[in-house]
């Protein structure tokens, strides 16, 4: 089989299983089997597959059409200027989470001031991070309950060449005075929480609810628990000229701003993502 004729059987198969993306997702598969990159497969779409090739390829083929997402068959994920590896063990990092990135940025004149960021939830580390790449002398802590996340961020940080100003802390929001090991204030709090409603389980698609961790997916009955364990404690861990950005689901913003209003927080303002979603909320003390 010839690597265009590959990635024509692999979108073939993807498309009639209703897999959103279908050529895209063949080609990124192609290139993995290839230890390659698209465009190399794009350029030789005439050249004959090898052995090893062809039986990595069907493997993963194997694997998409069960909806395992193509960033967990590679391993890998691009996020902001960093490439992540990820695992079962950490929610996938969507663009619609840079969202929180550019609003944290926007509100840091002095990129190079050194600054400390808390990161509450890190999974596989993408939004400490983010951040890391763009303040030079920043430093970050990023919290989870998993061991095993807390372990994939630790890695991406060294992939990345951040471990020097990354620190990797088991935390569990959910317990009495989990603020206790923090050593406030920090400059930048930064949050991903679980923020989907039980209710809507059975809307996410088999990509999401099979091989993404289920307590980084749902917060409780209305999606905001997280907020309520989180968002009391803001304000003694932030520095008095210091901000937090948090992100929430679609329709989640009036809620989420008004428990960090009770919480005594001052709302500076929401932040919106590329579709025109309101995806992220921030906080001053």
């Amino acid at each position: 089989m010839k690597i265009g004729e590959a990635v024509e059987s692999l979108s073939a198969d993807f498309r009639a299983a209703g897999i959103d993306e279908a050529r895209a997702d063949a080609r990124l598969l192609v290139a993995f089997a290839l230890n390659a990159d698209a465009l190399y497969v794009r350029m030789h779409a005439a050249e004959e597959l090898d052995s090893d090739a062809f039986a990595k390829l069907e493997s993963f083929r194997r694997r998409r059409l069960a909806r395992e997402p193509v960033s967990k068959i590679t391993g890998s994920r691009g996020f902001w200027r960093l490439d992540l590896k990820v695992t079962r063990d950490v929610l996938d990092p969507r663009p619609d989470s840079e969202t929180l990135i550019d609003e944290a940025l926007r509100r840091l004149p002095d990129k190079k001031a050194p600054l400390r960021i808390l990161d509450l939830g890190t999974g596989s580390g993408c939004l400490a991070l983010a951040l890391l790449c763009e303040l030079p002398l920043a430093k970050a802590i990023g919290t989870d309950r998993s061991d095993a996340a807390l372990a994939v961020a630790r890695e991406n940080a060294r992939l990345n060449g951040l471990d020097g100003r990354f620190e990797a802390l088991a935390l569990d929001w959910t317990a009495n005075g989990w603020t206790d090991g923090l050593d406030p204030p920090f400059d930048v709090i930064i949050s991903n929480p679980p923020y989907i409603a039980e209710t809507e389980r059975d809307t996410l698609s088999p990509e999401v609810l099979e091989f993404d961790p289920e307590g980084a997916l749902f917060g409780g009955a209305d999606g905001l628990d997280a907020y309520e364990a989180l968002l009391p404690a803001v304000g003694a861990l932030l520095k008095k000229d210091g901000f937090a950005v948090f992100e929430f689901g679609k329709g989640q913003h009036d809620a989420v701003r008004e428990k960090g209003e009770a919480a005594k927080l001052a709302f500076d303002g929401f932040g919106t993502d590329m579709a025109g979603i309101v995806r992220c909320i921030v906080f001053r003390p």
